[in-house]
């Protein structure tokens, strides 16, 4: 009978059909099914609603609607498991005004409780993939909205856990020495990112173009302006950190610095002016090619041109309008070696 009980309660409907109970207790046979109802009657669980009419089996009559009863549970074997629960499970007081949802996660909660008694007092934030592992057996756990949601309200949070979100995109970087104040310069191709970590690596050198830098971040084209990513990067480093921008001179690389400075609101990020004043000097001697980007998406860099003197305001200008490009790569890692100490 319990069974037929618990089945009931997961319809959680106030009435039900004789074609959902067929589903809800797994039965096509009349027969079967009256002994069911006539049971669940007798509990007064299940009342016919005469008005729906019956099967038409004089054998086995059944009606095609009842009205659901359930028994309210009083939750006694919930509520003393907890009220030995560890303090930070029972602080507000949810969990023992909300039983019934404590009975959907009892294994997780049980869980949870094991962890927080026997953890250490030194504990180190980790990953939340990590923590949901240690905690739960399952690395996914903590994705679960709705029991994160649950978790809120009782009042555990990523603080109480020690756990933190890993950056939606991580960016490559290198960072020889991380200080609580840094000037990281952003670079949106790999060739010239990775010329300037060797650079750093190599040679310790950490001033270009006479601009003294803390490190260097592979922007990954597009993907430093994705939106909040920059943010979440700089809240996972932990510093206070101004940007320099060091992108293609095209239509597509002032674009995803402007979206980059819109994504990211909070964050300082200012164009990496010395390095493009050299690229639109090294552009006067040689043959620049089309840009590729077919979006012709010209927004107003009214902004940027104001950054450089008028001759070479004027050949930055003309070079976006006939929309071409001139690649970071245009600084060679001999120009580079020059140019960096």
């Amino acid at each position: 009978m319990m069974k037929h009980i618990e089945k009931l309660k997961k319809h959680g409907k106030k009435t039900i059909s004789k074609t959902d109970m067929e589903t809800v207790f797994a039965t096509s046979s009349d027969e079967e099914l009256f002994e069911i109802i006539s049971a669940l009657s007798e509990q007064q669980i299940l009342f016919p609603i005469k008005s729906s009419k019956t099967n038409g089996n004089r054998s086995y009559p059944i009606y095609l609607k009842y009205k659901v009863s359930l028994p309210q549970d009083t939750y006694e074997v919930e509520l003393k498991e907890i009220s030995v629960f560890h303090p930070l499970l029972q602080s507000n007081g949810y969990l023992q005004s909300k039983p019934e949802e404590y009975k959907k996660y009892r294994l997780q909660l049980q869980k949870l409780d094991r962890y927080l008694f026997y953890r250490s007092e030194n504990t180190i934030s980790v990953s939340r993939k990590e923590r949901s592992f240690e905690i739960f057996d399952e690395e996914k756990a903590l994705d679960d909205k709705t029991f994160c949601a649950l978790l809120e309200r009782i009042g555990i949070t990523a603080d109480s856990l020690a756990f933190y979100d890993t950056p939606e995109y991580c960016f490559n970087d290198y960072i020889p020495d991380r200080k609580a104040q840094m000037t990281l310069l952003i670079c949106e191709n790999k060739d010239i990112w990775f010329n300037i970590r060797r650079m750093m690596f190599e040679n310790n050198a950490t001033n270009i173009f006479d601009i003294p830098i803390d490190g260097v971040v592979y922007g990954c084209g597009n993907k430093v302006s994705g939106m909040g990513a920059l943010t979440t990067y700089t809240e996972f480093i932990g510093s206070e950190v101004k940007y320099l921008y060091w992108g293609d001179i095209d239509r597509a690389g002032l674009n995803i610095y402007l979206s980059a400075v819109r994504a990211n609101p909070n964050i300082d990020i200012k164009l990496f002016v010395p390095a493009y004043e050299e690229m639109l000097r090294l552009a006067q001697t040689r043959n620049i090619p089309d840009s590729d980007d077919e979006r012709n998406r010209i927004e107003d860099y009214s902004r940027i041109f104001d950054l450089f003197n008028q001759k070479l305001r004027n050949l930055f200008e003309q070079s976006i309008q006939n929309n071409k490009r001139i690649p970071q790569e245009i600084i060679t890692y001999a120009f580079l070696k020059e140019n960096m100490r």
